[in-house]
């Protein structure tokens, strides 16, 4: 079952045309990371599909209907703007939350407990929010947002200035809340984020519907595959065929097609004519290559998140 339909959507700004034609569907317990730089269109799409700015033509569905505040679906939201709770302190403001999703005050109170613990800031659950620090914070919006068990999860940028011992604590709990059968919209340009939390990828550029699939189709259609060498002594004269780049004394790379048959041929041939090959890797395009070469050519590069 589908739980996101989003079928020919477009938004303009006066002149400006933020999404063009937008469609993608994502089943219910599944993943899909939103990608692309600043301009793109992200953020616009995410406010679509929760209701907060109205498409101009198509649907943005969630479990049948548009999005508003009396759907049944409950939605974790962390938006690319965190809200302002400086001066509340983190239990009252995760448990606040832990009411609007349905929660008895006293399951709440646990959840918010829970998740403080986890995250080592249960020293400061009766701190105001101001008084931490930024990271701090940022595992608090966090609580707000997994809370409750939502149905939905849409997540802007929500490692952005985690060190890696929060990130791995945030996949942790993120994690959690697939395994239960949570649907994930992701809006990131990491792509490890990528790589290791959604089943589904959707390039956006310049409002624009680039690509929208699994991300193992993403590798096979928008990449290529890289095939690296190293041998000692000198490559023989039937290297000459292949396209070759010699990087460094020893060192050589391949860029071809997906296919892996070519690379099978080209260590065949290359031993077979006495080659000493003593290192041989091939591998499809990684998801950073990827985004390189889909967004690197446009005039977006320039304003990368």
């Amino acid at each position: 079952m589908n739980f996101i339909n989003v079928e020919h959507l477009s938004k303009d700004f006066g002149q400006f045309r933020a999404l063009n034609d937008i469609n993608f569907s994502v089943a219910e317990g599944r993943s899909m990371a939103i990608i692309g730089p600043n301009g793109s269109g992200k953020t616009t799409l995410v406010r679509c599909l929760l209701g907060l700015v109205a498409p101009d033509s198509g649907r943005a569905d969630i479990a049948g209907l548009p999005y508003d505040s009396g759907h049944p679906t409950r939605v974790g939201y962390l938006p690319e703007e965190r809200g302002n709770f400086q001066r509340d302190t983190p239990l009252d403001v995760i448990r606040l939350f832990g009411r609007l999703r349905g929660l008895s005050y006293s399951e709440a109170t646990s959840q918010a407990y829970d998740y403080l613990d986890d995250v080592a800031l249960t020293a400061h659950a009766r701190s105001p929010i101001q008084t931490l620090s930024n990271g701090q914070q940022q595992k608090i919006h966090l609580g707000l947002t997994f809370i409750g068990s939502p149905d939905l999860l849409v997540l802007d940028e929500p490692t952005r200035g985690f060190d890696p011992i929060n990130q791995a604590i945030f996949k942790t709990h993120l994690q959690r809340q697939l395994h239960e059968g949570t649907t994930l919209i992701l809006v990131t340009n990491q792509m490890h984020e990528v790589e290791e939390l959604t089943d589904y990828v959707l390039f956006l550029r310049n409002g624009d519907q680039h690509f929208a699939g699994e991300v193992k189709d993403a590798k096979q259609k928008l990449g290529g595959r890289r095939t690296v060498l190293t041998y000692t002594g000198e490559l023989p004269a039937s290297a000459r065929k292949w396209d070759l780049n010699v990087q460094a004394t020893g060192t050589a790379v391949m860029d071809s097609p997906h296919e892996v048959g070519s690379a099978k041929e080209l260590l065949g041939q290359l031993v077979s004519d006495g080659a000493k090959v003593t290192d041989f890797s091939t591998r499809l395009s990684s998801l950073d290559e990827i985004f390189v070469s889909v967004y690197g050519e446009s005039g977006q590069f320039g304003s990368l998140n």
